[in-house]
């Protein structure tokens, strides 16, 4: 008799159909989140480790690439994917940035004077967590940029890779 006490199968991001199961299960929390509108998210809610999401979009568009498969809405597509990745951070600094983001809003619903706000709580979040609400916007922002840049040169790479596998079989039926 089986019992549900089996693990569930393995997920390899290297091989391209496992890849696409991730990346699928990947878009629907990711799109889940864009309808959401709420930035950063805990990296708890992804469906899987955040390196294994990224190894799969890379096999996924390497395999689309060299395939001839990549249409422009997927590319934009897998692109949107990899690069939300830098959203997804630690539940503690996603706390942080709703409590900052909570007390900047406070503060604009104030009607007080300005003088006068400074002495309550919002203020006080506003004023002590500035520094470090930047530095994580900063390095969300900064990851982000990696990854796009590194989605780019995934493009290039696939690109290159296509054209000397061509080449290759071109020169074999050539003989």
């Amino acid at each position: 008799m089986a019992t549900s006490l089996q693990s569930p199968p393995a997920v390899n991001p290297d091989e391209p159909l496992s890849a696409k199961q991730i990346v699928t299960e990947y878009a629907r929390v990711l799109n889940r989140d864009l309808e959401r509108g709420i930035f950063p998210v805990a990296i708890d809610s992804l469906p899987f480790a955040k390196p294994t999401i990224k190894t799969a979009i890379e096999t996924s568009l390497l395999t689309l690439v060299s395939t001839g498969q990549l249409t422009e809405e997927l590319r934009d597509f897998l692109e949107t994917a990899y690069v939300s990745l830098a959203d997804y951070v630690p539940a503690d600094l996603v706390q942080l940035m709703r409590e900052y983001a909570r007390a900047g809003d406070d503060l604009a619903a104030d009607p007080r004077l300005a003088r006068e706000k400074t002495t309550g709580a919002a203020w006080q979040t506003v004023a002590g967590g500035s520094r470090l609400a930047g530095e994580i916007a900063r390095n969300i922002a900064s990851e982000a940029d990696l990854l796009k840049t590194g989605f780019q040169q995934l493009l290039v790479d696939g690109a290159v890779q296509r054209q000397q596998t061509g080449e290759s079989s071109t020169r074999g039926a050539a003989s």
